[in-house]
């Protein structure tokens, strides 16, 4: 029989003793400091190749990086409509139903617009909605593809109000003062822009 070494720190080895790392023999100590294992698929890994996480445990390049999405926040603002919403897509997709729906985009801080945009529900087309403050120059802005539908809508229902446009697309900004005392109108206002092919 002959004598087996670690193949680092040369220790005479016994049989038991032995651990391999890409087919050499290294003793227990000299195999730990040279690698370590992937905590989600077992791999093999050079200690200067291995990624750690927050907790220390040590994963592949492959495995950190499907773990470990950098523009991923680390809590997502998630809440049931967004919810709601995904579900849905998910039927309708099942379904091979190709009609879209979409949540109103909003300025989350601005709890006056959460209220509206619970209320809107999902919309056909989608919109940024965004809070004014009050001002005597104009009351709502409405980028240049929909300001007719909103001229329009607040025309025929008798607004009396001052809209101009903005910039972008998409986007509806609101006063402070509509926000609050005509809530049910500036929901029926979204709701007929959105729907309006």
């Amino acid at each position: 029989m002959s004598s087996i070494y670690c193949e680092d720190c040369g220790r005479h080895l016994e049989e038991h003793e032995i651990r391999w790392g890409h087919d050499y023999r290294y003793c227990e100590d000299c195999f730990d400091e040279r690698y370590n294992y992937c905590s989600n698929c077992d791999a093999l890994i050079h200690r200067e190749d291995t990624n750690w996480d927050d907790d220390g445990n040590p994963f592949c390049d492959e495995c950190y990086s499907n773990l470990n999405d950098d523009d991923c926040p680390d809590n997502p603002d998630v809440d049931t409509e967004d919810i709601k919403h995904v579900v849905c897509l998910s039927h309708n997709w099942l379904k091979g139903i190709k009609e879209v729906s979409h949540r109103l985009n909003i300025n989350r801080n601005d709890f006056l617009l959460t209220d509206i945009r619970e209320k809107v529900g999902l919309i056909k087309k989608p919109l940024y909605l965004y809070g004014l403050l009050d001002r005597d120059e104009y009351q709502i802005k409405a980028s240049p593809n929909i300001y007719n539908l909103v001229s329009q809508y607040t025309t025929l229902n008798s607004w009396n109000i001052k809209t101009v446009e903005d910039v972008g697309a998409n986007r509806l900004g609101i006063s402070k003062h509509l926000r609050e005392a005509k809530r049910e109108n500036v929901i029926n206002l979204i709701k007929e822009i959105t729907f309006t092919k």
